[in-house]
């Protein structure tokens, strides 16, 4: 328990908080990592968080060492393992709501020939929780436990369009300035259609397809196709948008939501 000398140590007005310096470096890390999808090398670490070598390193080894990170021995970056996704996995609503979304993930593959995601937001990033291939041998998709920035994604952007005003101004307070032109209007578009039909920002011939899914509490993850002409499809694009509706109304009835067709999105 701090002493009332440390208690009144504290500048007027200033919040009292506990601080643990040790857990406090190795998360900030963690979050230094999860934002950077090539990796960081030691050095750039350092860098990233503004301290030291000496308050870095033996943090970064101990985080290997528990295989929270790993590193590429050939360019010596490090980077986030599947550790945290693993654990993500234990998490009861988190497993469940991967359980229900895999057979209809294969459902969607399957009939439109093309692969298909589920993903979360986490802080400033999706993380891919589930993704099915197409069936085709040639296709395009989004690998299980891959990272990447929420603005740059239509799944970052459904379900932050369907998330509480605050925590929509949090996460666009840490956008930098170019980031934030037309979020909101981008925004109002999703909730009024109740999807996005949106050019990858990423890869360049894939039109994401994308719808929210929601639990009891409310949004909770997005449903996305990466939809790419191909010879002889067997669904349009349109009819595949249709299906994956359907479908993300499906898992949010399974989850004990309510479907997007009888929520109020302007609320």
């Amino acid at each position: 328990m701090p002493s009332k000398t440390e208690k009144h140590a504290a500048p007027a007005g200033s919040k009292e908080k506990s601080s643990v310096p040790a857990v406090e470096k190795a998360l900030d890390v963690l979050e230094a990592l999860a934002g950077s999808p090539l990796g960081l090398t030691m050095n750039e670490i350092v860098e990233t968080l503004g301290r030291t070598m000496g308050e870095i390193y033996r943090v970064v080894i101990y985080l290997a060492e528990r295989d929270y990170i790993e590193q590429d021995p050939d360019s010596g970056r490090y980077s986030l393992s599947m550790r945290l996704f693993e654990l993500s996995h234990r998490h009861e609503p988190t497993e469940r709501l991967v359980r229900n979304a895999i057979p209809l993930l294969e459902r969607i593959a399957f009939q439109t020939e093309q692969s298909c995601h589920l993903g979360i937001v986490n802080r400033s990033n999706v993380l891919v929780l589930a993704s099915v291939r197409s069936p085709r041998p040639a296709s395009y998709g989004v690998r299980t436990g891959g990272m990447f920035p929420a603005v740059k994604t239509s799944t970052g952007n459904v379900i932050l369009a369907f998330s509480g005003k605050e925590t929509q101004r949090r996460y666009i307070s840490r956008l930098a300035v170019d980031e934030k032109a037309g979020l909101r209007e981008r925004f109002d578009v999703i909730c009024r259609k109740g999807y996005e039909d949106w050019p990858s920002e990423m890869v360049h011939g894939v039109r994401n397809l994308c719808v929210p899914v929601f639990d009891k509490r409310g949004i909770v993850a997005a449903l996305t196709i990466g939809f790419i002409d191909q010879s002889t499809p067997p669904m349009t694009a349109e009819e595949s948008l249709e299906m994956l509706c359907a479908v993300g109304e499906e898992l949010t009835h399974s989850l004990g939501g309510v479907p997007l067709s009888v929520t109020d999105v302007a609320g």
